[in-house]
């Protein structure tokens, strides 16, 4: 039998979903080497995201499913392998690790079923007011260090006027798993409803009422804050743009920003094309509520694989193929569906999360579980085989 040249055996295996790969490091101990390896991880994840291969729909809601992209065909319940309260919800997901808002908050990677739930942090409350607290969450990639952390806001807001009062920022990373507090915001986050699901270009991205201008046609601002410098940077609003009497929202759609905007009579989604180019902003598409219904939310989720249609999640309740060229839609049947969901698209990757240090800290914890295994076994062993008799 002919021996194929590694370098093929790497092309071929990093095109490959994550569940066939697991079973295939049972293959021989090269092949067990080769997808354990940090090298063959970046290249994988890679390979997926610029070929736009092995995408998923995570939808949550009523209980976890997971719907395949390229078929669209059925949502398949997933369980999670760690305890929860509720899931009720999932932040955003980076590089096919999701955020999932449970109690405490869990990072998951739902198709190697590795995951960490985070540490407690407590919240420390300005005694000078009477107030409540607001909490958002992020998750983002910091390309930098080659980690992965998460942003906690905590606002608080007066028990009477319900006004902002002032924040509390930790940021948690997953190599040190530990929370550090950083500079607060100084701004209120009144568009992120607890979950932050914006992330590209290493930020996390939301709107926020400017209140200069509060009675003016820009009464609304895009801030970023960037996981990687852990600053603080604004996001040029498409310019051509009225704002007054919108529903505005910001999403991802082919790793661009985007901004949906919805109001009574149309849904408009304009797309940065460059990040951070005003000039760059490109209306999408505008549809009428007619082909759509009055007053659904949109929000785009990914392109088609000839990049002629966009899928569009409409109202938490159906998915829907726009199709650019022709202006028309087609309802998506999928079987096993939730009758109400949050859809957010996930890249399958092998993104370690047991062990700080990646890939290294996996092995020598599993090596420590096998010794200390072995080490249970002969006790039982020698306390039930052999038996002293006086």
């Amino acid at each position: 039998m002919a021996i194929l040249p590694q370098e093929l055996v790497l092309d071929i295996l990093c095109r490959l979903p994550v569940k066939p790969l697991k079973r295939f490091r049972c293959v021989a101990k090269l092949w067990c080497s080769i997808i354990d390896g940090q090298d063959f991880v970046k290249m994988h994840l890679l390979q997926s995201t610029t070929r736009n291969s092995n995408q998923n729909l995570i939808l949550g809601g009523l209980g976890l499913y997971c719907v395949d992209l390229d078929l669209l065909d059925k949502a398949i319940v997933i369980k999670p392998p760690f305890y929860y309260k509720s899931v009720d919800s999932i932040s955003n997901s980076c590089n096919g690790l999701l955020l999932v808002m449970s109690e405490p908050p869990v990072l998951w990677n739902p198709f190697s079923r590795e995951y960490r739930i985070l540490p407690d942090s407590s919240v420390e409350y300005p005694s000078q007011f009477q107030c409540y607290s607001k909490i958002n969450y992020g998750l983002g990639y910091d390309s930098m260090n080659d980690d992965y952390k998460v942003v906690r806001v905590v606002e608080f807001r007066n028990e009477i006027s319900h006004e902002w009062i002032c924040s509390e920022t930790k940021v948690y990373s997953l190599k040190s798993n530990l929370w550090r507090r950083v500079d607060d915001f100084p701004y209120p986050l009144p568009f992120l409803k607890g979950i932050w699901r914006v992330h590209i270009n290493g930020a996390l991205h939301t709107l926020v009422e400017d209140s200069d201008n509060m009675y003016l046609n820009r009464s609304v601002r895009i801030m970023a804050f960037s996981v990687e410098t852990e600053t603080h940077y604004e996001v040029p609003l498409p310019p051509d743009m009225l704002i007054k009497d919108l529903d505005m929202r910001l999403d991802v759609i082919g790793g661009c920003l985007c901004v949906v905007c919805n109001n009574k009579y149309r849904v408009n989604i304009w797309v940065m094309k460059k990040y951070g180019v005003s000039e760059s902003w490109t209306k999408l598409l505008s549809i009428g509520v007619t082909k759509l219904e009055p007053n659904h939310i949109v929000r785009p989720l990914v392109y088609s694989e000839d990049d002629n249609k966009v899928l569009l999640n409409c109202d938490d309740k159906r998915l829907v193929w726009y199709d650019l060229r022709s202006k028309t839609t087609e309802h998506i049947n999928i079987s096993g569906l939730p009758f109400v969901f949050y859809a957010e698209v996930c890249v399958e990757s092998l993104i370690p999360l047991d062990g700080f240090d990646g890939i290294d800290g996996i092995k020598k914890q599993g090596l420590e579980k096998r010794k200390k295994k072995n080490c249970n076994t002969r006790d039982d062993f020698l306390s039930e085989g052999f038996k002293l008799v006086l």
